[in-house]
C-alpha cells in the first residue's frame, strides 16, 4: 500500500470526524465514568489525527511509505 501527503490527510479527517461524533455521543450519556471515558476516547483520535497531519506536513515529496500488500 502507498502512502501519500494525501492518504494521511484523508485519514486525519476522518479520525477527526469520528472524534466528533463520540464527543457528540457523550453529552447523551448518562453515566459520568462512561461519559468521561468517551471524552478519552475523542482525545485520543485527536490525537492520532494531529500526528498523522504532522507526518503528512513534515514528508518531502508526496509518496514516502510503500508497505508491500
Amino acid at each position: 500500500m502507498t502512502v501519500t501527503k494525501d492518504t494521511l490527510l484523508k485519514k486525519a479527517d476522518a479520525l477527526l470526524g469520528e472524534a466528533r461524533r463520540v464527543r457528540k455521543v457523550s453529552t447523551t450519556v448518562g453515566v459520568e465514568s462512561e461519559r468521561l471515558q468517551m471524552i478519552r476516547h475523542a482525545e485520543d483520535l485527536e490525537g492520532q489525527a494531529a500526528r498523522l497531519e504532522k507526518d503528512a506536513v513534515s514528508a518531502k515529496n508526496g509518496v514516502f511509505v510503500i508497505r508491500p500488500q
